[in-house]
């Protein structure tokens, strides 16, 4: 076993899973990346749905867009349910992390 893979929590795999799962089914909502943040070994996490705009950004609403939608596909991706409990939910826009975080996504995560 690679010393990289020794200690690595099995759910990062799980995210890699859900990832395309995610931006596939909400791609019609102008979802075109997601984020995650998380803080194993705690089940909770947050996936960021990213868009182009603001304008795209508010229409999902507040708070927790999409919030079932996410749910299903992480539970697809092999999330149990209790470990997606206090899954939460954040749209975030391209405009606002250029215009109000110089373009870094790692500053607006935070």
């Amino acid at each position: 076993m690679p010393l990289a893979e020794i200690g690595r929590d099995p759910r990062w795999d799980l995210l890699d899973r859900a990832e395309p799962l995610i931006v596939n089914r909400l791609c019609s909502y102008g979802v075109d990346e997601v984020r995650f943040v998380v803080a194993f070994p705690r089940d909770a996490f947050a996936v960021w749905l990213c868009v182009r705009s603001d304008q795209e950004r508010d229409l999902l609403g507040n708070p927790n867009p999409l919030l079932e939608e996410v749910r299903s596909c992480v539970l697809e991706a092999g999330f149990s349910t209790s470990q997606v409990a206090d899954l939460r939910t954040v749209a975030q826009s391209k405009e606002t992390v250029d215009r109000d975080y110089e373009g870094s996504w790692f500053y607006a995560l935070r």
